[in-house]
């Protein structure tokens, strides 16, 4: 009987040897974590279609503790999926961008997201553009509404080198070389 415990006791201790040494084999790059991308090339709402692809990089390295998971310069890159030219009325432009996942240190691919999702990157909402539309529309009645169709929104302009940060979508578990 004693040697079946002792066969038993030295068992669970193997395992949880191997769970101990499986842990720190592994590291968690937590969801949230930031993600800075600098745009490679400029894309203008006048020019961009869906579908391009957007070349960028990591602007820093990004780390966990001590230990660097994504390096500085990483490529990475977004692929358009929406355009909206600018219209009359003071409506700006939209872009939509889908972040490619960015490549690891040990070569897994992590999913990003742009931080405040749904927020733009470029161009803003000309609300007063639209008030004074409505507001014509009520002092001058028609005419204040075709002087409103002349008032056009801003085009989304984004330089080469502006940056945007982004999140980690979710924990992704990395093993460490």
């Amino acid at each position: 009987m004693r040697s079946v415990s002792q066969s038993v006791g030295l068992s669970l201790l193997l395992l949880l040897a191997l769970a101990a040494t499986a842990c720190a084999e592994q590291l968690v790059v937590p969801e949230g974590t930031p993600v800075v991308l600098v745009f490679d090339q400029a894309v203008s709402s006048k020019t961009a279609k869906v579908g391009d692809v957007i070349p960028m990089h990591v602007k820093d390295q990004v780390s966990v503790g001590k230990e660097v998971v994504i390096r500085q310069g990483t490529a990475a890159q977004a692929v358009i999926s929406k355009v909206q030219k600018r219209k009359r009325y003071g409506i700006n432009a939209e872009i939509r961008l889908v972040i490619e996942p960015v490549k690891s240190v040990t070569g897994k691919l992590i999913p990003l997201e742009p931080q405040g999702k749904g927020q733009q990157v470029g161009g803003k909402k000309t609300g007063q553009a639209a008030a004074a539309t409505a507001g014509g529309a009520i002092v001058l009645g028609p005419v204040g509404l075709i002087g409103g169709y002349f008032v056009h929104g801003k085009a989304v302009n984004i330089k080469k080198g502006d940056a945007i940060t982004t999140e980690v979508v979710q924990d992704v578990v990395l093993r460490r070389k």
